[in-house]
């Protein structure tokens, strides 16, 4: 097989041009392989070369579809990147050719010699791999922290050796692996996203469980007791070890208790000594807890990591004080759960602006569970018709509905509240590039509220 013989003299075209296709292009290539990379001539389906991230109605091809300007030539593998659907015509092509497909996350794992901890989940992937990767950096092991947080596995593995790569997984990257077998495996929660693609909740946690279909006794698995419903784990039998989060007591695993971290009854640190504020991050401290005491790590390395460790740009972000209200950016919310989170960490009677690209998903997880310190949400987007429907059926009727940022910004000066906060629940697809420009677009609107410019 292809993949057992390596890459060296091989032909390989590349779907996708964002950072998993360059990455995937740039490993091929230190394996010797001829490299042909093939972005999308209808512009759709491709990630963005600088974010990795999907353009708006990304990834809708019909299945054996054409295009006038598809590469030419005999292939010997086609790599694909994770914003590219199964719907594209490219597997029909290459089911058509017999010719292998491959995800750039298998590849970076086929290509990495070291040990390999996978993080999936809705939410708190990017917190839990950033502090996994500096606790093992702090106890002195060579880490690669890659994937879905902005950086190729494939090309860090092929970089040089290293002892650990920290993988953030997401769930488009599962739907192409084969061999991807983790030593340790975490799923941190599983709420509604990116329904649009996966259709059902249903088929969308069991791609999330592929993150643990090919472990083997001698592997780990770590699983959320709080957060992974139980409808996601009917019928799921990992063959690894199984261990546990929690932040309501004692488990097997790492676990909140009377203040204290504890792993498997062993104290670690206190809640007080942790920087990171709120349940939902005190949750992925405890996976990263449970990652690197599986690996050893000493607790007074654990402790000084979480004593300094901040919050990701974009997730949960103070961008500053004006007229006695603070605000917040939380771009990276990008769903109910991850919006819910963010309320539940605001202290104070809040505004909340949301909307953008709802992923086909709904708001009624969001209204149905909304804390009374919301007073007001401000709305913007293609989705505020959506919003606008759940509110109502849940009996929320205070709503403002804007043309952009700025004046959803400007709006949210006018409230009578402690904070203002921007936590879409929403893709940025169709205003932004990604949710990055976007927190920017806040931060720099709040900027301008303060210097009193904006319109």
């Amino acid at each position: 097989m292809l993949l057992c013989m390596g890459f060296k003299g091989k032909r390989v075209l590349i779907i996708g041009g964002g950072v998993s296709g360059r990455g995937a292009e740039s490993a091929l290539k230190k394996e010797g392989a001829e490299c042909v990379v093939f972005e999308d001539g209808t512009g759709r389906g491709m990630p963005d070369k600088t974010t990795g991230e999907l353009p708006d109605g990304a990834g809708k091809e019909l299945p054996g579809g054409t295009n006038k300007d598809f590469p030419e030539g005999e292939f010997d593998l086609v790599a694909v990147s994770p914003g590219v659907s199964r719907e594209h015509y490219v597997f029909g092509y290459a089911k058509s050719k017999n010719i292998p497909v491959i995800g750039e996350i298998e590849l970076g794992y086929l290509l990495h010699k070291g040990k390999t901890v996978a993080v999936t989940g809705t939410n708190g992937k990017t917190t839990t791999v950033a502090l996994t990767g500096r606790i093992l950096e702090r106890a002195g092991l060579d880490v690669c922290v890659c994937g879905n947080i902005g950086v190729s596995f494939a090309e860090c593995a092929a970089n040089r050796p290293r002892d650990i790569a920290v993988v953030e997984v997401s769930s488009f990257q599962l739907e192409t692996i084969d061999k991807f077998k983790p030593d340790i495996a975490c799923i941190l929660n599983i709420s509604p996203d990116h329904l649009d693609r996966h259709k059902t909740l249903k088929n969308y946690a069991l791609t999330k469980r592929r993150i643990a279909e090919n472990q083997e006794r001698g592997d780990y698995l770590i699983l959320s007791q709080d957060d992974v419903p139980l409808f996601a784990l009917e019928d799921f039998r990992p063959r690894s070890t199984v261990l546990y989060t929690s932040l309501r007591g004692r488990v097997s695993g790492a676990y909140l208790a009377d203040g204290k971290i504890y792993f498997n009854g062993e104290y670690v640190c206190d809640r007080d000594g942790i920087r990171l504020e709120g349940d939902h991050n005190i949750a992925d401290v405890l996976a990263a807890v449970c990652i690197t005491k599986l690996l050893g790590v000493a607790n007074n390395v654990i402790r000084s990591v979480l004593s300094e460790f901040t919050q990701a740009e974009h997730r949960m972000s103070y961008a500053g004080t004006v007229n006695g209200k603070n605000y917040y950016n939380d771009s990276k919310g990008t769903n109910a759960g991850a919006t819910l989170a963010a309320i539940r960490a605001t202290v104070g009677d809040t505004c909340l602006i949301l909307g953008g690209d709802a992923k086909g998903c709904g708001f009624d997880g969001l209204f149905g569970a909304m804390p009374q310190t919301v007073k007001k949400i401000i709305v913007i987007g293609e989705c505020a018709p959506l919003i606008r429907d759940s509110a109502f059926r849940f009996g929320y009727y205070e709503l403002e509905f804007c043309d952009n940022l700025d004046a959803a910004v400007a709006a949210a000066a006018r409230q009578n509240v402690d904070n203002v906060l921007f936590s879409p629940a929403a893709a940025s697809f169709g205003m932004f590039r990604d949710y990055r420009e976007r927190g920017e677009k806040f931060v720099e609107a709040v900027k301008k509220l303060k210097e009193g410019t904006l319109p």
